[in-house]
């Protein structure tokens, strides 16, 4: 029960398309992660911080194949983790072989 209290209170808008009775927070880390950062409040970003601990977030924004430069940026920067060691940074270079970013 507790896991789906935490998906109530973040915003509708984050899920509209999935089923939010389905969604597990441990399994669905890395969606729930993916929209609460680049399409959240700073209320879901507070309530992402109350429920996962700080190394699973890192772990989980680490492997998220795509964030717009921005939000990669800002996660770098309060998770004190560099751009490079992401995989969407990874990914843009190949993507972008002249390395503009």
């Amino acid at each position: 029960m507790e896991n789906h209290d935490f998906l109530i209170k973040l915003s509708k808008h984050l899920f509209w398309d999935y089923n939010i009775d389905t969604l597990n927070p441990k399994d669905d880390i890395n969606l729930i992660l993916e929209r609460v950062f680049t399409q959240g409040t700073e209320n879901d970003e507070k309530e992402i911080f109350k429920f996962y601990n700080i190394s699973n977030i890192k772990n989980s924004v680490l492997s998220i194949k795509y964030f717009d430069r921005k939000t990669l940026n800002y996660l770098s920067i309060i998770l004190k983790l560099p751009k490079e060691e992401f995989k969407c940074y990874k990914n843009s270079l190949s993507e972008n072989p002249f390395g503009i970013f």
